[in-house]
């Protein structure tokens, strides 16, 4: 059975606020909303609480036409400001040579993910790619979980970013570990770890492996 490694994207593999941030307010524009502050953006995203549908656009759910203009926009904001997180490369590096599968279980939309990851020159490092779509519940759901652990095996361990994350790593039943490189956000009753060397070493003690320094 192979040991997986389920990421999130959006501030654990790549920095994206400011592209993410950007688009909402480009619909919010086309919509005759005033923009928001950037951190207002972030917090409504990673707040399982809140219907961010509801917060960014008063609606309850999105034509297919705004779905194609934000998927359009999205990846246009993220070839010009997302950048990838040094940490998660070096998460990445080392344990695909220990033989683990990596993969991505995103709150963004399926159809952009593939090319954004290809842009970022990152597409090739993953086996399984999930994204939220019509089918596929976003997190907290753990729908990308399971789907993922379905396939590769219950031996995962996802890394996030959010309490969204953390609650779907506990919905699927399996274990979790908070990064805090991009928001710094801390997680109560969480293993929180602030850069590679620390997530590495708390890996490697779940499962008993050698620790590494980088």
């Amino acid at each position: 059975m192979s040991r997986v490694i389920i990421f999130d994207m959006d501030g654990t593999l790549v920095d994206s606020d400011k592209a993410i941030c950007n688009t909402i307010n480009y619909m919010r524009q086309g919509l005759n909303m005033p923009p928001l502050d950037d951190n207002e953006i972030i917090e409504i995203i990673n707040n399982p609480a809140k219907n961010y549908m509801m917060e960014f656009y008063a609606v309850e759910r999105v034509s297919q036409n705004m779905i194609k203009i934000f998927e359009e926009e999205y990846q246009k904001n993220y070839f010009l400001h997302a950048k990838i997180y040094q940490d998660a490369l070096d998460i990445m590096d080392y344990f695909q040579k220990m033989g683990y599968k990596m993969t991505v279980a995103s709150n963004a939309p399926d159809t952009s993910l593939n090319q954004i990851l290809s842009n970022l020159k990152i597409l090739d490092k993953f086996e399984i790619i999930v994204g939220a779509s019509a089918t596929m519940p976003c997190k907290p759901a753990p729908d990308m979980l399971n789907f993922i652990t379905n396939r590769l095996g219950n031996q995962a361990i996802f890394i996030g970013d959010s309490y969204k994350d953390k609650l779907a790593a506990k919905n699927a039943k399996i274990e979790y570990i908070n990064i805090t490189w991009g928001a710094n956000r801390q997680i109560p009753d969480s293993i929180n770890c602030q850069n590679a060397k620390e997530v590495i070493e708390n890996i490697n003690s779940m499962c008993k492996f050698d620790t590494f320094s980088i």
